[in-house]
């Protein structure tokens, strides 16, 4: 079935299990309000024993090294691919969400047994209220 995303922000990122930390997923990403397509970077935690799949708490940080994002994390197989789901957390007070509601969906596919490549978006509901801002 197609769907059409229609949102505020989308973006593309690598995921990488640590090789130096135990269950850790090191990120890379852009997203399309990045100024001038900088990369920043991300740190998840949670259990990696089974590969990406899970449940992780998530924080992101932009170029300058300001914090941009801290929400939970899930992971799951979805035939060859995976489905990830992100969710407000107490901490991230800058979305206009409640705590556990989804703030970005996305898809990815594994490029290695340690690696991921992934395309989210901004979910429909915290788009629509990021722009009545």
């Amino acid at each position: 079935m197609l769907v059409m995303v229609n949102t505020r922000l989308i973006g593309a990122a690598e995921y990488q299990i640590s090789t130096e930390e135990a269950d850790v997923i090191t990120a890379r990403f852009s997203t399309s309000g990045s100024p001038e397509a900088t990369i920043g970077t991300g740190r998840a935690r949670g259990d990696t024993s089974n590969g990406c799949p899970g449940d992780y708490r998530v924080q992101y940080w932009d170029a300058a090294g300001l914090l941009t994002g801290d929400l939970d994390l899930r992971i799951e197989p979805a035939g060859d691919a995976y489905r990830l789901t992100w969710r407000h957390r107490l901490e991230n007070v800058r979305l206009p969400a409640a705590i556990g509601e989804l703030v970005f969906e996305g898809i990815g596919f594994s490029t290695s047994e340690t690696s991921m490549a992934i395309a989210y978006w901004m979910a429909d509901k915290v788009s629509a209220a990021s722009e009545s801002r």
